[in-house]
């Protein structure tokens, strides 16, 4: 079915209209003797010299403005415009901040993937004792959360209704997927769904009893995180006990997750779960930030560190970090359990509702739409980029651009036997045609990018 076109707020374009004018032989003197007519006013394709070339202006004109949209921010499906369209107010405002049907009902998608969808990824898992490389979980163009799953001989299977997550999905909802399943629902709030291996069944979690209002706007940032190895992580002391008094017992490593929503255009909320735990805890708000942009994350690595990634107001990616040990020292330029911007990993100028995200390499979509991966060097307050090893997403015509605001994601992957490679691969996803999920892929240490569409059912 497809999506109900959006109902807030509209406006018309109306075509630009010629005003009237005269137009009159030039004079010239002639004898009384004779009689001579004008001379007849040359014409061009039928029309006379000066009707033509204000035509000529007319036609150039809005040609240059259809190719600067179509252009600039890559809309994506394709278009024929009604003078009755409906434009969400805010993107009418602020058209490089949305995508999709926020921009133009003529956009919702037919088929394929939503226009604007969220796309995600969850490791391997496992299902009735197949393995699977990673689930992708995506917004189907009749509005439904969804998910696929690749497969070790490298077939995808799923994607129809019997894959649904959840049926209730914001338009172009961000999607982010920790071993969970976190969107956010029509009514501007945040919904957990959570799975087992052993079920296999969608059921609401924690998360979505607390209700947690999301700022109301048609593209927000949205990221959960794995929270793998927060040693001494004072944040834990903020989960109450049983009695409901503060929890004072030792720190034991446990796992758990981050997540990242906006609450207006410029403050991120932070909140946190632990496993084991039936609840979420407010953390930190983090402010000064682009509330449409996404989030991303790394904190799963050796060490205590930890680190997110943001866009700050001037489309600059920023790199923080949180080194958690207790055991050291806090020091000025290195403070324990305090979250410090490492300067130097600023990334861009990147586009102003881009997605985030990390594995082996951290991705971002630039402001000229192409989308770019960058080698990190996570050192805390020494965190920096090497330059030589930034990489565009191409194909062989070149770089591959994405929509304007496109959701993406991205994973990596070595299949072993025997502590061998038999073959490993660099995934990113992203969308490049509106009902589209185009998947990229290439070796991990480099070469040539493939690219292939994601085959998505209709029903």
């Amino acid at each position: 079915r497809p999506m109900s076109p959006s109902s807030r707020g509209g406006s018309t374009l109306v075509s630009p209209r010629i005003p009237p004018f005269l137009l009159s032989p030039k004079s010239e003197p002639i004898s009384h003797t004779a009689s001579i007519p004008p001379p007849e006013e040359s014409k061009i394709w039928g029309m006379r010299k000066k009707r033509f070339y204000v035509v000529l202006i007319i036609v150039i004109w809005i040609i240059a403005l259809g190719l600067g949209l179509g252009l600039g921010l890559g809309l994506g499906l394709k278009h024929h415009h009604s003078a009755l369209a409906k434009v969400d107010p805010f993107c009418h405002d602020h058209p490089e901040l949305c995508i999709g049907g926020a921009l133009d009902e003529t956009y919702y998608s037919k088929k394929g993937a939503f226009n604007g969808s969220g796309i995600a990824l969850a490791g391997e898992s496992w299902n009735k004792e197949q393995r699977k490389i990673f689930t992708l979980y995506f917004q189907h163009w009749t509005g439904d959360i969804r998910f696929m799953q690749y497969t070790t001989d490298r077939k995808w299977i799923g994607g129809t209704k019997a894959q649904t997550v959840a049926t209730d999905a914001k338009n172009s909802t961000p999607i982010s997927a920790v071993a969970y399943s976190l969107n956010n629902t029509q009514n501007n709030t945040i919904r957990q769904m959570t799975t087992t291996n052993v079920t296999n069944i969608w059921e609401p979690g924690p998360l979505s009893n607390l209700k947690l209002n999301v700022w109301d706007s048609p593209t927000v940032g949205l990221q959960a995180c794995w929270k793998g190895n927060f040693y001494g992580d004072s944040d834990y002391s903020k989960f109450p006990t049983p009695s409901g008094a503060q929890n004072e017992v030792p720190f034991e490593e446990r796992l758990g997750i981050n997540i990242w929503y906006p609450i207006d255009e410029s403050t991120f909320q932070q909140y946190a779960w632990y496993q084991g735990k039936d609840t979420w805890v407010a953390l930190d708000k983090w402010q000064g930030k682009n509330g449409v942009a996404g989030v991303g994350c790394y904190s799963w690595g050796a060490g205590t560190t930890t680190y997110t990634m943001m866009v700050n107001k001037d489309n600059q990616t920023e790199f923080w970090w949180k080194d958690t040990n207790t055991n050291l020292t806090s020091e000025d330029n290195h403070p324990i359990n305090a979250w410090r911007n490492s300067t130097e990993g600023a990334i861009g100028p990147v586009y102003p509702s881009t997605s985030l995200g990390y594995t082996t390499y951290f991705y971002a979509q630039m402001a000229d739409r192409t989308i770019k991966g960058f080698n990190v060097t996570y050192q805390a307050e020494n965190t920096t980029i090497v330059p030589e090893d930034t990489f565009s997403i191409t194909d062989p015509a070149g770089p591959v651009k994405g929509l304007g605001g496109t959701h993406l994601t991205v994973t990596a992957y070595a299949e072993m036997q025997d502590e061998k490679v038999l073959w490993d691969s660099l995934y990113v996803f992203y969308q490049t045609e509106g009902d589209d999920i185009a998947a990229f892929t290439r070796p991990i240490v480099g070469g040539e990018w493939s690219r292939g569409n994601l085959v998505i059912p209709l029903e």
